[in-house]
């Protein structure tokens, strides 16, 4: 019952620290039955936000008012079922606005099909994120740019031929050709090492760790002037 509680308290702390949610995300797994070891695991995190708690987003008047994601995935690194991990996080200017880091539902076969399926769950809160903009702003919105590091997928974005590699993919994570193919979504290529959205699907070195949760915009308010 304790367990449960801590986890819960730590999902409502997502609303502002994203650098959490990869962490969290694994410890909620484990809710219907934990053993020590997530306890532990807990205890990790809540040592981590002891020392993080003047850490936040801050929203600012900058940077181009159009809707821009970042999407990733891992691929096979949970040794439990072997399911991906996808994680996206979406900017309106400079500053993140949405993101999620959540366990793929189904086995991907390949780090191209885990990065494809990742897009068209990104696409489909591309597209959400766009109407509820254009409604509350009252114009049309332009197409969101869609920024994923694996090449392979971004060229199944665009082909709309089910050949042999993608074949086996169920017909519901192709929407996001439908996307492309209407101009909603963009999809451009982007490093591993400047994707936003790695945080959110993998743990990370300490110092690769410290360099995402910069880029993300997560940062210490009593060190800004």
């Amino acid at each position: 019952t304790q367990y449960r509680k801590v986890v819960g308290c730590l999902r409502y702390l997502l609303q502002t620290r994203p650098d959490m949610a990869y962490a969290v995300g694994v410890v909620s797994r484990y809710m219907q039955s934990p053993r020590e070891s997530h306890g532990g695991a807990i205890k990790h995190i809540l040592r981590y936000l002891r020392g993080t708690t003047g850490y936040g987003i801050k929203y600012e008047r900058m940077g181009q008012k159009r809707l821009i994601g970042y999407s990733d995935s891992s691929h096979n690194v949970d040794p439990d079922d072997g399911r991906s991990t996808t994680g996206h996080i979406f900017y309106y200017g400079s500053s993140p606005i949405t993101w999620c880091s959540q366990k793929q539902d189904t086995v991907a076969l390949s780090s191209c099909e885990a990065e494809f399926m990742a897009a068209t769950a990104s696409a489909c809160q591309a597209i959400w994120l766009q109407d509820f903009l254009g409604e509350i702003m009252n114009q049309a919105q332009e197409k969101v740019i869609l920024r994923v590091d694996n090449k392979s997928a971004i060229e199944l974005t665009k082909n709309p031929v089910f050949h042999g590699r993608s074949k086996h993919i169920h017909t519901r994570f192709h929407f996001i050709r439908n996307c492309v193919e209407r101009e909603q979504v963009e999809v451009e290529y982007i490093p591993g090492g400047e994707q936003r959205a790695d945080i959110l699907t993998k743990p990370l070195a300490r110092t690769k760790f410290k360099e995402m949760r910069s880029l993300i915009g997560v940062e210490e308010f009593s060190r800004r002037t």
